[in-house]
Formats: structure tokens, sequence, C-alpha cells
């Protein structure tokens, strides 16, 4: 698969085009819809907290509040975009937790799985009648964790609270994310969409969740994992591609390597469980019950 050179000054010039990002009042998040609006992009900042926006956000940018891990909250964001009558080119999926203890979210299901896993994915559903433009398109971003990893994430465990250990619930979170973008990507191509999923990751980037760790392992992980860490910009650089290129693929993670002086984004086939389409169909029943649960 290609590699190739890229970096944001690149990026075409982004006036007309609107662009949710999740999970935008720092990290990640903020740099992507930094980037994007820099670019000329309206841009949709979906936060938890309009306070902290305020504080954090440049000039320009709006923010709307959506919790991802609340099932009521992405629906009720998706809603209030299509009763606005906004067309949306692009979500970027970004906003993601690992939660250093165990803990259920108001939809009865464990938090990490409930932010990274089922109000993504719901959230990309609910989105689809407001998504259009010349190349509309969904970007999650995933987390090559899941890439090297061969455990298939055992769906019935995730709310045993005996089971839970920060970093393998994080890693198995990313995989069945992954796994849900690669589901909807063949949806979508079924209906004849011309919406695209695609997956874009930044490597190992110095954000603040290498920070959340409370156990001595997790430390020490995210200790190693800031000494190789990429910066948040440079971090940054897939997802903004993969959010602006016109010649985005489904079906691969697109990122940068694990060497810093390597600043090549690598196109490589999704692999682990991700790419079993048994467990895609799993994971896709799994949100289909939190979310069904979830409105009652």
């Amino acid at each position: 698969m290609p590699s190739f050179s890229w970096e944001p000054d690149q990026m075409p010039d982004q006036h007309g085009r609107t662009v949710v990002v999740t999970g935008a009042t720092g990290g990640l998040g903020l740099a992507v819809a930094t980037g994007l609006a820099a670019a000329g992009a309206h841009v949709i900042a979906g936060v938890r907290d309009l306070d902290k926006a305020a504080r954090v956000l440049p000039s320009g940018l709006e923010a709307r509040v959506v919790d991802t891990a609340s099932v009521a909250s992405v629906t009720a964001f998706a809603r209030r975009l299509a009763e606005d009558g906004l067309v949306v080119d692009t979500l970027v999926n970004n906003a993601g937790i690992s939660a250093p203890r165990f803990e259920l979210g108001v939809d009865g299901v464990d938090r990490t799985w409930a932010t990274n896993v089922v109000g993504p994915a719901v959230l990309a559903d609910a989105m689809l009648p407001v998504l259009g433009g010349p190349s509309p398109r969904v970007v999650l971003v995933g987390s090559n964790l899941s890439q090297r990893t061969a455990r298939v994430p055992d769906l019935d465990a995730v709310d045993d609270p005996r089971s839970y250990r920060q970093f393998a619930a994080y890693t198995a979170s990313k995989t069945a994310a992954a796994a849900l973008a690669v589901d909807l990507g063949e949806r979508l191509r079924a209906s004849g969409s011309a919406v695209r999923s695609v997956i874009a990751h930044p490597g190992i980037a110095a954000t603040g969740m290498n920070g959340q760790a409370e156990t001595l392992l997790a430390t020490i992980a995210g200790s190693v994992a800031r000494l190789a860490a990429r910066t948040v910009e440079d971090g940054a650089r897939a997802v903004l591609w993969a959010a602006t290129a016109s010649d985005v693929e489904e079906g691969v993670f697109v990122g940068p390597a694990l060497r810093r002086s390597d600043r090549r984004l690598h196109v490589v086939p999704v692999q682990g469980a991700a790419a079993d389409p048994a467990f895609r169909a799993h994971v896709r029943a799994f949100v289909e019950r939190t979310a069904e649960r979830a409105v009652r």
C-alpha cells in the first residue's frame, strides 16, 4: 500500500465546507478543528463544556454541546443540525477517552466503550441525512493499537468491572470502533450512498490521553508513550488529510509510522478483528442493543 508525504499547507481551500469535529476543546481535536478553520472551513466543534470551549477555541469556530458517551446527546446533536438546515461535508469522530477505572456511563455501558464505540457509531448514523456536498465522509480517529493486536475483544465482558484493565479496554474499544467504521463503509456502498467512511490515526501523539493513568503499569506505559510521541500538530496531519483529500480510501488505516523521523503518511489495510465480518456484525449488534436500551 502507498506511503506519501503531506503537510497541512497542502490542504485544499476549505471555504464553503462545513465540518463537525467532536472532542474539539483539547489535544488532537483542537488541532484538527483549528487547522480546518484556518483553511477556511466552517467548523462546528462538538464539545461537552461550552465555557471551556469559549476559553480555548479560536474565534470563528462554532461550539455545540454533544457528549459522545450519551446516545440521547448524540441523537439530539444530529437532530439540531438537521433542524437548522445544515449540510455537513465531514464528520470527524475524534472524541475518545482512556478511563483509568471502570465506570458505567449514562446508558448503562462502560464509559470507555460508550465514548469510543457506541456514541461515535450512533452519531455517524444519525448524521447521515445531513452529510452532503461533493465529497461527504465520516472520519474515525482510530488508534494504531487496534492494528497491532491479535486479540478479539470480548463484548460479553465489556460491562464486567472485574475484568476491566485500562490499556486493554482502550485497545479493545478502538478495535471495535475501527470495525464499525469498516461496517459503515460497507453499508454505505451497498445503499449507493456517496458518503465514505474513513479511518485515520495520529500515531503516538502527545495528547492529554497519555496522562490518563492510575495504575503503575499504565503510568509507565504513558511515560514511554510521551517519550516517543509526536506533537499534537504532527499527529493531526493524517486526520486533516483524511478529512479533506479527494482520494481517500475506505477499509484502510491512514497515519504516520512509529518513528518520528518518518513524516510520511502510510496507507495500510485494516487488520486484526476489525477485518473480520463476523466480529463487525457482533459489534454492530452490541451498539444497536445499547442504543435501543438507552431510548426506552
